[in-house]
C-alpha cells in the first residue's frame, strides 16, 4: 500500500499583496524510499534530488573521509551502465550532476531539460540497485586519489585551510561522531578496502534510507507508475543505526595556533552552539549578521572602520544536526597586535551580552534573509534541495513558512537569551593562524527508459523601451515571485583601464558603496540592509554595472538608493582611504592564491605590457597606492554616464511601473559620451609558446594554467569554437577532465574556456594537480591538445556537447538575476537578443566534419603561454624523472621531450606578477 500525502507549503510574506505556494506531493513506497513531487511548468527543466541519510558521523573509526569517498564512487558505474557513462548519458542528453556530503546527509542531485527525467530517474535507480555488486578495486584506487587531491585543493592549498582541520578536531572530542572532518584524513583514505566499500553500500543506500524529491516540468501522472518501476521493486534494507552524541562542552578556554602560507593572521572564536533547526539555531544565525553582517555591524565598524585592524571579520553559525559550532572570524592587518584584537572582539561580545541587539539591528538582518531564503525558491534545483531539507529536519517538506518564522518571531530578547547561553567565554576555543592533499534476475532498470519528448525553449525576450533622457531599458515581467533585479550597465566600448590606471575603474565602483546624497557608507549600508535589498556595484575589463535587487514592496526605495549611488556618490575622503587600504590588502592576499597568480600572470605574458588586457581589473598594487580620490571622482562621473548606461530589469513589475520608478530616477541625468566601437585587439606576437614558474615553496599542488590569443564576443566563430571547447573542457565528461581526474588521479578537477570579450578574446586551460604529478599532467595536458587538433572529434561528441550549451543556455534564464545578468553579457558583447536563439539553432546545424575542420586553428598554443605555479625544484625534478624513464614509447618520448623543453625554457615570475630579476 503507497502512502500519500498532498499539501501545499505557502512562503507568506510579512506586509505581502500575495504569498508563494510550493505545491508538492509526499508519498512512500513499500520498501520505504520517500517520494516528494513539485511540478514546476515555468521552464522546460527538471531536477531530481536524493538525500541518503548518511554522512561522516556514521563512519567507522579509522575510516574518516568514507562517506564523501563514496558520493565519487557513485559515480563510477554499474554493468548496464559502466565507466564513465553515468556523466556521458546525461551530458548528452543536456543534463549535469554533482553531490555533497556532510556529517548528516550525503546528496545527489541532477538536472536537465525536461525530457531527460526518464534517464535520470533510471540512472539513479540503477546505481541504487547495482554499485556495491559492480565495485572494483580499481574504481577505489582512482576515486580514493581524486578524494585526496581535493582535500590537497580544497584545504591544504589554500589559506586558512589547515586550521579548519584543527577546529573540528579540538571542537569535538576523539570518540564523537563529529570528531573528524568530512573530507577525511590521508591515512584512513588509503587504508580503506573494498570489502568496506560494499558493506557501507548495503548499510546505508537502501530505498528506506533514502528521500527523493523530483521538482520541475513533468505531469505526476506520467512519472509516479516510472518511479514504482524503477524504484519500487528495489528491496528495503534493514534500519541502519545511525551515530549519535550528547551536547559537548569544552569546559575551558582552549588556544591553538596553526601556521600557514598565508598574508595576513586569522583569529577564529569557536562555541559549541544549538543543533540545526532546534531553538536557539535561528537566533545563532542572527547574532553573527548583528556581529558582523555590513558595514553597520558592530565588529567590523569597529575592527576595520574604527581601529583599523583588520580587513575582513565575520560571524557565524555552522549548523549541523548532532551539535553546531557558532563562529567569529577576524583576518587581521599585517602587523595588527593580536591580543589587542581579541580584546576588542570580547569587549563587542560583552556589551552584546550586557544589553543585547537593538531591535533596528535585528530588522535589518532578518529583512536580509528574508530575501535571501525566497531567492532559493527561483530554481527547481534549489527547491528539490529544501524539500528534502525539510523533510530531513521537520520530517515534512512543508517547511517554507516554518523555517521562515523561526527568523521572523525571533526577539532582540531572545536572541540576547541565545547569546548569553552560547558565547561562554570561559568554554571556547581561540585558534590563530599566523603566516609562515555475479548474475541477477531481469529487472525494471536493464534497460534505461526513452527520454521525453523535449521542451520547447523560446528565450524569454524583454520588452525595451527607452527613457526620457534616451537611456534603453530591457525588462522582463516575471509576477512569480516578489522580487525584482535590475543591473544598470555602462558599456563604453573601450578597454576601462589602462596599464598606469588598472584598478581604477573597479574602485571607482567601490566607493558608489560607501554613500550617497546625504547618507553616510554606515547610513547608506544601513538603509539598503533595512529593506532587505542587495547594492553592489562592480567594473570588469570592458564594462562597469550596478545591481539591486529587493521584494517588491521596496523595490522603489531601493531603486532610488542606487539611482542616488550612481549620480551623486559621497565620494568622502576617510572612506577613500579605507577602500584603498583594504583593497590593497586584498591584492596581497591574492600572492597566497595560486589560481590567482597563475591567471594574473599569464594575461599578463599573453598579450605583453602594452595592452589594457594584460593588466587585472583589480589593478596592481603600485596602480592601486598611487591613486588620489580626485582620480577616482573623476573617474566615476566619466565612467557611470547616462550615455552609455542600459537597464536591465526582471521581476514583479509591470512596463508602467518599471517607467514609473525609471523616469523618476534617470529622466533629468544627461550627459557623456556614447558607447564607442569596439576595437578588437589581440594579444602580444609570438613565435613560440611561453613557458612561466612562479615559485611556490613546498607546494603540494601545481597550478597549470595554458593561455592561446582567442576570439572576441561578437565573431562569428564563437558557436562552434565553444562547441569545441565542451568537448575539451567545458563540462565533467570533457577530454581533460576525464584524463587528468578520472582516468589518473592527478587533479580534483581540470578545464578549459574560450572567454570571449567585447574587444578581446583568449582561451585557457586549467588544473591543480598533485606536486609528483606535474610531468605527467603536462604530458597528459599535450596529449589532449595534439589530439583535437589532429581532428578526432566524434560526432557522439558533439552531440553531447550541443545538449550541455542549451541546457546552460536554458538554466541562465532561472531567477531573476540569472535574466538580467544574461541580458547584460549580450548588451556587453554588442549582441542582440535574438542572438541567443540563432546561437542555439546554429549549434544543431554543426557536426563533427565541421568543428574537426577548424579545431586546428582554433586553440594556437604556439602563440600561448604555460604557467606554473608551484614548488620550483619539484616541478624541474619531476620532469627530468619522467624524461629519464627508459620504457616510453616512441610517440611518449616526443612528447616527454616536448614537455622538457618547455621547462628548460621557462622564466620566473613573482606572485605579484612580475619578472623575477
Amino acid at each position: 500500500m503507497v502512502r500519500t500525502l498532498t499539501i501545499a507549503a505557502f512562503v507568506a510574506f510579512a506586509s505581502a499583496s500575495h504569498a508563494q505556494v510550493v505545491q508538492f506531493e509526499k508519498y512512500q513506497l513499500p520498501n520505504g524510499l520517500t517520494v516528494i513531487l513539485h511540478e514546476d511548468h515555468s521552464l522546460p527543466v527538471v531536477a531530481i534530488n536524493t538525500w541518503y541519510r548518511v554522512g561522516s558521523k556514521d563512519e567507522s573509526p579509522g575510516r574518516s573521509g568514507f562517506a564523501h569517498l563514496f558520493e565519487h564512487l557513485m559515480f563510477m558505474g554499474t554493468q548496464r551502465v559502466p565507466g564513465n557513462q553515468f556523466d556521458v548519458l546525461m551530458e548528452t542528453g543536456g543534463g549535469s550532476n554533482n553531490a555533497s556530503t556532510n556529517f548528516d546527509r550525503t546528496n545527489y542531485f541532477s538536472s536537465g531539460p525536461a525530457s531527460l527525467l526518464p534517464t535520470l530517474l533510471w540512472l539513479d535507480a540503477d546505481r541504487l540497485e547495482d554499485l556495491g555488486r559492480t565495485m572494483t578495486q580499481e574504481k577505489l584506487d582512482k576515486q580514493r586519489d581524486v578524494v585526496r587531491n581535493e582535500r590537497r585543493q580544497s584545504i591544504e592549498n589554500q589559506p586558512y585551510g589547515k586550521s579548519e582541520l584543527k577546529i573540528t578536531e579540538i571542537m569535538f572530542p576523539g570518540d564523537h561522531p563529529y570528531h573528524n572532518e568530512v573530507i577525511g584524513t590521508h591515512g584512513d583514505l588509503e587504508s580503506a578496502q573494498l570489502i568496506d566499500v560494499t558493506d557501507f553500500f548495503a548499510t546505508f543506500y537502501i530505498p528506506n534510507n533514502a528521500s527523493l524529491v523530483i521538482a520541475g516540468d513533468f505531469d505526476s501522472a506520467t512519472i509516479k507508475p516510472m518511479v514504482a518501476s524503477l524504484f519500487g521493486t528495489l528491496p528495503r534494507g534493514a534500519e541502519p543505526a545511525h551515530k549519535a552524541a550528547a551536547p559537548v562542552k569544552l569546559g575551558t578556554v582552549v588556544r591553538a595556533v596553526t601556521l600557514d602560507q598565508v598574508q595576513q593572521p586569522r583569529t577564529s572564536m569557536c562555541y559549541h552552539s544549538p543543533s540545526a533547526f532546534t531553538p536557539g539555531d535561528a537566533e545563532c544565525d542572527l547574532l553573527g549578521a548583528v556581529l558582523a553582517e555590513g558595514k553597520s555591524s558592530r565588529l567590523y565598524r569597529r575592527l576595520v572602520e574604527q581601529e583599523k585592524l583588520a580587513s575582513d571579520v565575520s560571524s557565524y553559525q555552522a549548523s549541523a544536526k548532532v551539535q553546531s559550532v557558532f563562529r567569529i572570524d577576524v583576518i587581521t592587518m599585517p602587523g595588527a597586535d593580536l591580543d589587542r584584537v581579541e580584546a576588542i572582539v570580547d569587549e563587542e561580545v560583552a556589551k552584546l551580552l550586557e544589553s543585547g541587539p537593538t531591535e533596528a539591528e535585528l530588522e535589518q538582518r532578518k529583512a536580509t534573509i528574508e530575501l535571501s531564503k525566497v531567492s532559493q525558491l527561483q530554481s527547481v534545483l534549489a527547491k528539490a534541495d529544501k524539500l528534502n531539507e525539510y523533510e530531513y529536519n521537520f520530517g515534512t517538506p512543508d517547511g517554507f513558512k516554518r523555517d521562515l518564522d523561526r527568523y521572523r518571531n525571533a526577539t532582540p530578547a531572545s536572541v540576547h537569551r541565545v547569546a548569553r547561553a552560547v558565547l561562554t567565554q570561559d568554554s571556547r576555543l581561540i585558534m590563530r593562524v599566523l603566516p609562515s592533499e555475479p548474475d541477477r534476475d531481469a529487472t525494471p532498470r536493464d534497460e534505461r527508459p526513452a527520454d521525453l519528448a523535449a521542451g520547447a525553449f523560446d528565450p524569454p525576450a524583454p520588452e525595451t523601451f527607452t527613457l526620457p533622457n534616451g537611456m534603453p531599458v530591457m525588462l522582463w515581467s516575471k509576477p512569480e515571485l516578489p522580487i525584482v533585479a535590475m543591473r544598470v550597465l555602462f558599456t563604453p566600448g573601450q578597454p576601462l583601464d589602462t596599464r598606469e590606471t588598472a584598478g581604477l575603474s573597479g574602485l571607482a565602483a567601490q566607493m558608489l558603496d560607501e554613500g550617497a546624497g546625504d547618507y553616510s557608507a554606515e547610513q547608506f549600508a544601513d538603509a539598503v540592509q533595512s529593506l532587505g535589498a542587495t547594492f553592489g556595484a562592480g567594473a570588469g575589463g570592458e564594462t562597469a554595472w550596478v545591481n539591486v535587487t529587493s521584494v517588491k514592496r521596496n523595490f522603489d526605495k531601493a531603486g532610488a538608493l542606487a539611482g542616488l549611488a550612481i549620480r551623486t556618490p559621497a565620494m568622502k575622503q576617510p572612506d577613500w582611504e579605507r577602500v584603498q587600504r583594504l583593497h590593497l590588502e586584498g591584492l596581497k592576499q591574492e600572492d597566497a592564491q595560486p589560481m590567482a597568480v597563475a591567471g594574473r600572470v599569464g594575461q599578463r605574458v599573453l598579450f605583453g605590457d602594452s595592452s589594457p588586457y594584460a593588466w587585472p581589473s583589480s589593478g596592481t598594487a603600485s596602480t592601486v597606492a598611487g591613486f588620489t580620490l580626485e582620480q577616482v571622482r573623476a573617474r566615476q562621473q566619466s565612467l557611470f554616464s547616462p550615455a552609455s548606461a542600459t537597464v536591465l530589469i526582471a521581476g514583479d513589475l509591470t512596463r508602467a511601473e518599471a517607467e514609473r520608478t525609471l523616469a523618476g530616477l534617470f529622466a533629468d541625468w544627461k550627459g557623456g559620451t556614447p558607447r564607442a566601437a569596439a576595437n578588437v585587439v589581440q594579444p602580444a606576437p609570438s613565435d613560440s609558446m611561453r613557458v612561466v614558474i612562479v615559485h611556490r615553496p613546498n607546494a603540494v599542488q601545481t597550478v597549470v594554467r595554458y593561455l592561446a590569443p582567442g576570439i572576441h564576443a561578437a565573431d562569428e566563430r564563437r558557436v562552434p569554437y565553444d562547441l569545441i571547447n565542451t568537448i575539451l573542457g567545458g563540462s565533467f565528461t570533457s577530454r581533460l577532465n576525464q584524463n587528468l581526474r578520472e582516468n589518473h588521479g592527478y587533479t580534483y578537477g581540470a578545464g578549459s574556456a574560450f572567454v570571449m570579450q567585447p574587444g578581446a578574446g583568449y582561451w585557457m586551460a586549467r588544473a591543480s594537480v598533485r606536486a609528483d604529478a606535474t610531468g605527467e599532467s603536462l604530458v597528459e595536458f599535450t596529449r589532449e591538445l595534439d589530439r583535437l587538433r589532429a581532428g578526432d572529434i566524434s560526432e557522439s561528441e558533439v552531440a553531447k556537447a550541443r545538449e550541455t550549451v542549451r541546457t546552460n543556455t536554458v538554466e541562465a534564464f532561472q531567477g531573476v538575476s540569472g535574466v538580467v545578468g544574461t541580458g547584460a553579457s549580450l548588451v556587453g558583447a554588442g549582441l542582440p537578443f535574438s542572438s541567443i536563439a540563432g546561437d542555439l539553432k546554429a549549434a544543431t546545424t554543426l557536426d563533427a566534419k565541421q568543428l574537426n575542420a577548424i579545431a586546428s586553428g582554433a586553440i594556437p598554443l604556439d602563440r600561448g603561454v604555460l604557467v606554473l605555479v608551484g614548488d620550483k625544484g619539484t616541478i624541474t625534478s619531476d620532469v627530468a624523472a619522467l624524461a629519464s624513464q627508459p620504457d616510453l614509447s616512441e610517440s611518449d618520448r616526443a612528447i616527454v621531450q616536448r614537455v622538457q623543453r618547455m621547462i628548460t625554457s621557462a622564466v620566473e615570475y613573482t606572485p605579484a606578477g612580475e619578472p623575477k630579476r
